[in-house]
């Protein structure tokens, strides 16, 4: 009984330190279209103090990989004309499903508050342009290959002054704007990455429960 005993709390503390003590798993990269860093930007924004959300912009994206991901790190591009001074509180990230080369019907948003423990913001780029970052993202839309998706992320902000998205490169030259319920399309990218995590989070409590079951076998075979 006490090898049973040591080889059972040894399998224990295997499991263990998987479910609790594993590094999350890295980000990989799914798609990216980088910033021109060109000054031009294209007005997304919820007006909080009146006007509302008066302005989204869309742009589609496929993800590299052959597998399904789930999105974990959203990395966008923009900055502000029309005055100063205002500070963005929160943001709304978003996916769509196409709709014939044109966003359609909403899979996954989320609000995220500017405390979220993932955001980041930096503003020191070349011709006024701000880098934004929101990691660690919980609840993360399980991304598919060869699926067209359209991405939409929209600031908190009272205007003025105006917050748009910066444009991109390496895309198909193809976005949408809605401005006070107008769409219309242009044909510029924006600057925005996407990142993901595989497998999905149960996965890991799943190998946990694997090695408890082996614990099991072990004692059912040296009882």
């Amino acid at each position: 009984m006490g090898h049973f005993n040591r080889l059972f709390w040894s399998a224990f503390a295997i499991a263990l330190l998987l479910l609790f003590s594993t590094p999350a798993f890295a980000d990989v990269e799914l798609y990216m279209q980088p910033p021109t860093l060109d000054g031009v930007f294209y007005a997304s924004q919820n007006d909080v103090g009146g006007f509302g959300n008066f302005a989204t912009v869309y742009d589609n994206f496929q993800i590299y990989q052959m597998k399904p991901y789930y999105l974990d790190d959203v990395e966008w591009f923009g900055g502000y004309w029309n005055g100063s001074g205002n500070v963005i509180t929160g943001w709304t990230i978003s996916i769509y499903a196409d709709a014939g080369l044109q966003p359609g019907g909403v899979l996954w948003s989320q609000y995220f508050s500017v405390a979220h423990v993932g955001y980041m913001e930096s503003c020191n780029l070349p011709n006024s342009m701000c880098a934004y970052d929101m990691d660690n993202i919980v609840g993360g839309y399980k991304l598919m290959p060869f699926t067209t998706y359209w991405i939409s992320v929209v600031p908190d902000i009272t205007f003025p002054p105006q917050w748009g998205w910066g444009t991109g490169m390496m895309g198909d030259n193809l976005s949408y704007q809605d401005f006070f319920g107008a769409r219309n399309p242009l044909d510029v990218d924006m600057a925005f990455n996407v990142q993901g995590v595989t497998p999905e989070p149960g996965s890991m409590i799943l190998l946990g429960t694997g090695i408890l079951g082996l614990a099991g076998t072990l004692r059912r075979r040296l009882l």
